[in-house]
């Protein structure tokens, strides 16, 4: 099946929408600022677009407010309440935009395939809000989901680009205070490097049709001004092989034509040297954050549904994940 898949290709649709984003979207946001106006056309653009892109939905959103944090749940028809356990989603955005409302195209569908509620988290964004805000909501959902009477092994975690930094900050942020983490974790076009070194030099190679370094670079200084990112749970790629090993299972899905890519190919390394279950899927021909795009991309749909099936198998009691398994495909 996979070599079928390498056969063909990218789908037309993406191959479509590479071609545009490389005609309008790259030169319009490597321009933007974060400030004033440009700032709010920005939040604007991506929340339409997240609307539209989630519209029709059948799952069903409820308002989740606490004086720690506030999101949303999500929850498709064939979705328990939560005893059968919960996803937890940290959406996109550079840390600068978008919310728990414009991912529903993504939380949405990956109630409905994995038939669990999703916990979206709406973190403080930046430039208003620098770290560590985000890292602080995103732990404050995970306590207030355990106080919720919901189990740690239970509790699985998604996030695509600034949303799997901070999957990934969460994770880190528990293990050093030995704390129980998560049963396993699902990235997609995860921003792994906020000194974006590597994405430089594979974005001078071959452009992003999307993303630009400097805009990635404009994103990292709002959200953390100064750009010291020697912690590591600012710097994923920078923790620990000692503190790797307490990882969970760790899935990444990321597109081809993205620079963050070979970070993600990074991560991959490092997680198999700690000897963490992993699996690192490169899309051919896909943009960054492809997966908000499952109504129209067939390998966003498919990058969901191996999501979906993956986070279930880390919560039900049947699946057996192996401690060394690790794998990489092309896809």
């Amino acid at each position: 099946m996979i070599r079928y898949l390498k056969l063909l290709g990218p789908s037309a649709t993406s191959r479509v929408l590479v071609a545009g984003a490389r005609l309008a979207v790259r030169p319009q946001i490597d321009r933007l600022r974060l400030e004033g106006l440009q700032l709010r056309y920005l939040r604007g653009v991506i929340a339409a677009g997240g609307v539209l892109a989630g519209w029709p939905t059948t799952a069903r959103a409820e308002q989740v407010r606490t004086t720690r944090f506030e999101g949303e749940w999500v929850r498709a028809r064939n979705a328990e309440a939560g005893d059968d356990g919960v996803i937890i989603y940290f959406h996109g955005g550079g840390y600068v935009a978008s919310s728990p409302r414009s991912y529903r195209c993504v939380t949405g569908p990956l109630s409905a395939l994995s038939a669990l509620p999703v916990l979206a988290v709406g973190y403080r964004r930046a430039p208003e809000h620098v770290y560590p805000a985000a890292l602080d909501d995103a732990v404050a959902a995970y306590d207030w989901l355990l106080a919720q009477g919901h189990p740690p092994e239970r509790i699985v975690v998604a996030g695509d680009s600034a949303g799997g930094h901070l999957a990934l900050g969460l994770l880190t942020t528990l293990a050093r205070c030995g704390r129980d983490l998560p049963a396993g974790v699902t990235l997609f076009s995860p921003l792994l490097d906020p000194a974006l070194t590597e994405a430089v030099r594979r974005d001078a190679r071959h452009h992003d049709p999307v993303l630009t370094p400097t805009f990635a670079a404009r994103c990292a200084e709002a959200f953390h001004p100064g750009g010291d990112f020697h912690d590591p749970c600012l710097s994923p790629l920078t923790v620990k092989i000692g503190l790797l090993r307490t990882f969970p299972p760790i899935q990444t899905h990321v597109g081809g034509t993205e620079c963050f890519a070979g970070d993600s190919e990074r991560l991959h390394e490092r997680l198999t040297r700690a000897g963490v279950p992993n699996k690192l899927i490169v899309s051919r021909g896909q943009i960054h954050s492809y997966v908000t795009m499952y109504r129209l991309v067939p390998e966003a749909r498919r990058a969901v549904r191996r999501a979906a099936t993956f986070l279930r198998s880390c919560i039900d009691e049947d699946v057996v994940v192996p401690s060394s398994s690790s794998q990489r495909l092309a896809t």
